[in-house]
C-alpha cells in the first residue's frame, strides 16, 4: 500500500462488544469518506476479535493464536504507518487501551499527526498527552481537527 492521506481509527478492540469497537468507527468513516477522506479501519479485521470477545472460538493451539494476533499486529501497524492522521479513541471508558497506546507510540514515532478524543473528566496517562497534536472532547469536534489536516 502506498502512502496516502488515510486517517487510521484507533481505539480499544480488546474485551469489548463489536458494537462498541465498531460504532464510533462507522460514524467516523461516514463523515470523513464523505468528505474525500479514506480511512483506515482495524475493525475490518474484527472476526478474530468477535471470536475472542464472544467466546465462539475454542482454540487449543496456542501457537496458531499467537500467530494471528501477531499477523493482526502487523496489519494494524502497516496501516498507522501509511496514514497521515491517526485518530484516537483515548476515553477511559472505552476500554483497556494497550493496544491503543502502542499503536499511538508507533504513530509519534512516525510523526503521524494525532488527533486524541477524551471524555472531559478523563485524565489521559502523561505520555498519550504527550503523543498527541490536540485533544478534543468530543467525537465532532475531534473530526473537525482530523477535516482539518486535509
Amino acid at each position: 500500500m502506498k502512502i496516502k492521506n488515510f486517517t487510521y481509527l484507533c481505539g480499544p478492540m480488546e474485551q469489548i462488544t463489536v458494537e462498541r469497537m465498531t460504532g464510533w468507527r462507522k460514524d467516523a468513516a461516514s463523515y470523513l469518506n464523505e468528505r474525500g477522506i479514506d480511512v483506515l479501519d482495524p475493525t475490518r479485521r474484527v472476526s478474530f476479535h468477535d471470536q475472542l470477545v464472544n467466546g465462539d472460538m475454542k482454540l487449543e493451539d496456542e501457537v496458531r493464536t499467537m500467530n494471528i494476533s501477531k499477523r493482526i499486529f502487523k496489519q494494524d501497524l502497516e496501516d498507522v504507518a501509511n496514514s497521515k492522521v491517526v485518530l484516537a479513541d483515548v476515553r477511559r471508558s472505552s476500554g483497556k487501551g494497550t493496544g491503543t497506546a502502542c499503536e499511538l507510540m508507533f504513530a509519534h514515532m512516525k510523526n503521524k499527526i494525532i488527533i486524541l478524543w477524551a471524555d472531559k473528566e478523563d485524565r489521559p496517562h502523561p505520555f498519550i498527552e504527550a503523543m498527541g497534536t490536540e485533544k478534543h472532547f468530543s467525537l465532532a469536534e475531534a473530526l473537525l481537527a482530523v477535516r482539518s489536516y486535509y
